[in-house]
């Protein structure tokens, strides 16, 4: 995961107040057990590192909101993001290879409106 001195995917690091946004949300993802808790350790840290990719590009859209409009935005977001990487564990830790399973998930483009 990156730390606070690093950039996202573009060159400019970001704004202080955008960083604290991206590091909450991220920590709201990251911090429950429950998403994860069909995966091993191993099996769930590329499911980690793409929920924090998501959770960036999520708040890169909300860089121009103050932080209460931009929460009104990523409140529901994340819950469903939270709700999409819950299904994708249980999904890949019920598969004969949870790995590759995983792996063909978040390869393809999530599709956060129906369930697996």
């Amino acid at each position: 995961m990156e730390t606070n001195e690093e950039k996202t995917t573009s060159d400019e690091p970001l704004p202080p107040l955008i960083l604290s946004r991206v590091q909450f949300a991220v920590e709201r993802i990251t911090t429950d057990p429950a998403l994860t808790e069909d995966l091993t350790d191993h099996e769930a840290l590329p499911l980690l590192n793409w929920a924090q990719t998501e959770v960036e590009r999520l708040v890169l859209e909300t860089a121009a909101m103050d932080e209460d409009d931009a929460w009104c935005v990523l409140d529901p977001e994340l819950k469903t993001l939270r709700r999409y990487i819950r299904c994708v564990s249980q999904v890949s830790a019920n598969a004969d290879d949870p790995a590759e399973t995983l792996h063909t998930l978040l390869a393809s483009p999530p599709d956060y409106s129906e369930e697996m």
